[in-house]
């Protein structure tokens, strides 16, 4: 959270901030659903993010938006992908419930 935090402050837009305070409730659900269940997952995610900082530092902001896009991108996957998942576990479950009541 404090690199997304320490991003904004960096760009001098106060109005980065402003905007998505009251969708961070939201993107920590979906950080913390992207970080579930895979071990590896951290330590991609802080990969991803020392690359994105690192272009930051060498000023190269066209780069820097590309890694940003990419790293956004494959995090809604993940979070999409395990949102299917669960609903087809929940689908599941539903239609076993549906069959014991019939029998």
């Amino acid at each position: 959270m404090r690199l997304h935090e320490f991003i904004n402050e960096l760009s001098g837009n106060s109005l980065i901030g402003e905007t998505t305070a009251p969708h961070w409730p939201y993107l920590r659900r979906v950080m913390g659903e992207v970080l579930r269940d895979d071990a590896q997952m951290p330590q991609t995610i802080l990969g991803e993010h020392v690359a994105i900082l690192d272009v930051v530092i060498a000023g190269k902001a066209a780069e820097a938006e590309s890694l940003s896009r990419d790293h956004i991108s494959r995090a809604a996957k993940i979070f999409v992908q395990r949102l299917q998942a669960q609903k087809a576990v929940s689908e599941e479950e539903m239609r076993q419930r549906r069959t014991r009541r019939i029998r």
